[in-house]
Parts: structure tokens; C-alpha cells; sequence
């Protein structure tokens, strides 16, 4: 039933079913609708009625995913800014679920995270440094967050 082609309202209470479940941005909620045969002309319509019924809220939606790529996969904001700006939510909004985060808490994940790594590092200080620097910027880390932890850490 993964790919079998959908009615209108067939699709509609899927998507009711699986918004209820998860949030959803609505970019992932026209992939569905493209994959399940809803021509383009309705796409507007569905996402017009799940957000008039609360299922779809891309606020919501981005800040649960700015909460849960930090506290499950230690992203940074920067790579997390990224996702969202593919995600087509729009700057505003993103910036405003991006504001929520606790630095203090984030400063803490950053700095736990790039101990973990230091750990399997091996070298000299300033070839450590730009490893965790390099390893930091990958997981989308601020420059700012990793400083303190750089030079307190490897010694430069």
C-alpha cells in the first residue's frame, strides 16, 4: 500500500493519522501525496485543511526537530538551520524555534561531545585542535561554542 495511488480523502486521513503521530513539515507532507498519486492541483487544499485542523503547524514542527537533533543527535544550529531551510520553513519561523534553545545546555552538549572525540584523538595539541575543530564544524558547532573548549582542552 506504499506506493498504491490514494483518493483525495483516503490520503487525507492518512496524513491525519500520521501528523497525529508525528509532526510533519509540509514539504514532507506533499512527498506523501506525490507518492501515493494526489495530483497537484489538491496539494494546496490538503495542506490548507490539516493546518486549519491543527495537524500541521510548521513552528511546531520546527521546534521539536530543533529539540530532538539536539538532545538525540547533538547537532549544532548550524547544521540544524540548514536542514530546516531545506525543509522550506521559513526563516522566521526558524530562527524562532532556533531562539528556544538553552545555550548554557547547548554549551554543555558542544563541550561533552568534543571531549568524547578528543579522547580517540592522538597528535600533537595544535593537530588536535584542528581535528575537534574540523569534527565540530561537520556536526554544524558555532565557532564561539567550540573556542573556549579548543584552547582550554589541547593546550593552545
Amino acid at each position: 500500500m506504499k506506493n498504491e495511488k490514494k483518493s483525495f480523502g483516503e490520503a487525507l486521513d492518512k496524513l491525519r493519522q500520521i501528523c497525529s503521530r508525528q509532526e510533519k513539515c509540509p514539504a514532507e507532507v506533499i512527498l506523501l501525496l506525490k507518492r501515493w498519486g494526489i495530483d497537484d492541483e489538491f496539494h494546496q487544499g490538503v495542506l490548507t485543511q490539516l493546518k486549519s485542523e491543527k495537524y500541521l503547524d510548521e513552528y511546531r514542527y520546527a521546534s521539536a526537530f530543533v529539540k530532538d537533533k539536539i538532545r538525540f543527535d547533538h547537532w549544532g544550529i548550524i547544521k540544524i538551520r540548514y536542514y530546516l531551510q531545506q525543509k522550506g520553513i521559513t526563516r522566521e519561523i526558524l530562527e524562532n524555534a532556533v531562539g528556544q534553545v538553552d545555550r548554557d545546555e547547548y554549551r554543555h552538549m558542544i563541550g561533552k561531545e568534543l571531549d568524547k572525540k578528543r579522547k580517540s584523538l592522538k597528535g600533537k595539541p595544535r593537530e588536535i585542535w584542528v581535528k575537534l575543530a574540523r569534527y565540530g564544524s561537520s556536526r554544524g558547532y558555532e565557532m564561539e561554542y567550540m573556542q573556549e573548549f579548543l584552547n582550554k582542552r589541547t593546550g593552545d
